[in-house]
């Protein structure tokens, strides 16, 4: 062949690639697939659950208790407060015309209590009612508004007229209108069901016709409010029996009947008549027991609580969380063995100082 022709030749093949086909078997893999997380995540067993169902009763068990003290100790400290805040209002009254606030006089009250004490120091510092001392007493605003006249005995009355919707807008007082001194939460003031109710589901306010607002404490229960008759007497107490004299005692107890004398009193529904020592201690006893209630602790012997000292000249008290003055079942008693009587020596050998075993709250002023 000649030499041309060879080059031509050798050069043809060495410019043509070559293609080399790699075979690659098939071999099946030997690594298992994963499984899915989600389906892979083992379940709970009866016992493992019955534990944590356990462990969340037990749980509660602890919480429940102590979350209920705490808001007990929180309306306990609303109470204190709001019969603080009225204490002053009443201090703040008195500094300003010499007396303590109730519209109708105390006595004239002691005689006819159509309204409770706290009712008529309410109408004093929020406003809501007029006196018949005041010289606008007949002009025509004051047409509309319910008259309520208090017999004082011996030819003695009082009259007022009232208007619920007014309290809060101040009171009129010798005939100039003031700013109200309490001005209280949406909360603090409202007409209590069941004053002077004497049957159990009776209607509400059957017994209340005015329906003036109550100071009303944080379980939903009315405040006794309680102002001196007069300055020194010869009992410290007077007016648990229709046949008492109130001639010549400090405190009377008609003002605080409304509430005491109820059998289904306020949001509890408490029952004052059989619950409370003021009214289940036998009626010949039951000025005493308040007087014990209320007298200074320094003053007298134990067992004489009516010729004791006065603390102050006015005294708020709220029933406390259970929502009864001074509880049978309270303070040295309990329900299997009550204690009615707390002013002999023989069932109370502490004298006035057993009341600070009641979870009622005492708040005393012009002392």
């Amino acid at each position: 062949m000649p030499v041309r022709a060879l080059r031509r030749a050798r050069s043809a093949v060495s410019g043509s690639p070559v293609r080399i086909l790699r075979m690659s078997a098939s071999i099946p893999s030997t690594r298992r697939a994963r499984p899915n997380m989600a389906s892979a995540r083992r379940a709970f067993t009866l016992t493992e659950m019955l534990v944590v169902i356990g462990i969340i009763a037990l749980l509660i068990g602890i919480l429940l208790p102590a979350l209920s003290r705490v808001q007990e100790r929180a309306r306990k400290t609303q109470t204190e407060n709001l019969l603080q805040e009225f204490a002053k209002a009443c201090e703040t009254f008195q500094q300003q015309f010499g007396f303590y606030p109730g519209i109708v006089p105390e006595a004239i009250l002691a005689a006819d209590p159509k309204i409770t004490g706290a009712e008529n120091a309410i109408l004093h510092l929020c406003g809501g009612a007029v006196g018949q001392d005041d010289p606008n007493y007949g002009a025509a605003q004051y047409n509309g508004w319910t008259e309520i006249t208090f017999n004082g005995g011996a030819g003695n009355t009082f009259a007022i007229k009232v208007n619920p919707a007014k309290v809060g807008e101040g009171p009129r007082i010798r005939g100039v209108q003031y700013k109200a001194f309490f001005s209280p939460k949406v909360d603090d003031l409202a007409a209590v069901p069941g004053q002077n109710m004497t049957s159990v589901g009776g209607a509400p306010f059957s017994a209340d016709p005015y329906r003036i607002p109550d100071l009303v404490d944080a379980w939903g229960q009315p405040v006794i409010y309680m102002r001196q008759m007069r300055p020194q007497g010869s009992t410290l107490v007077a007016g648990a029996l229709p046949s008492g004299s109130l001639s010549d005692c400090i405190f009377n107890f008609q003002s605080i009947l409304g509430y005491v004398n109820s059998v289904e009193l306020g949001e509890l529904s408490q029952n004052q008549l059989t619950g409370s020592i003021l009214r289940v201690t036998p009626a010949a006893n039951q000025d005493a027991t308040l007087a014990q209630i209320i007298r200074n602790v320094s003053y007298g012997t134990n067992n004489q609580p009516l010729q004791g000292a006065p603390r102050g000249a006015f005294v708020l008290i709220s029933a406390g969380q259970d929502g009864i003055f001074f509880s049978r079942i309270d303070g040295p008693g309990n329900p299997s063995q009550p204690v009615t009587d707390i002013v002999n020596s023989a069932t109370n050998p502490k004298g006035p100082y057993v009341v600070a075993e009641y979870d009622d709250i005492r708040v005393f002023g012009g002392g």
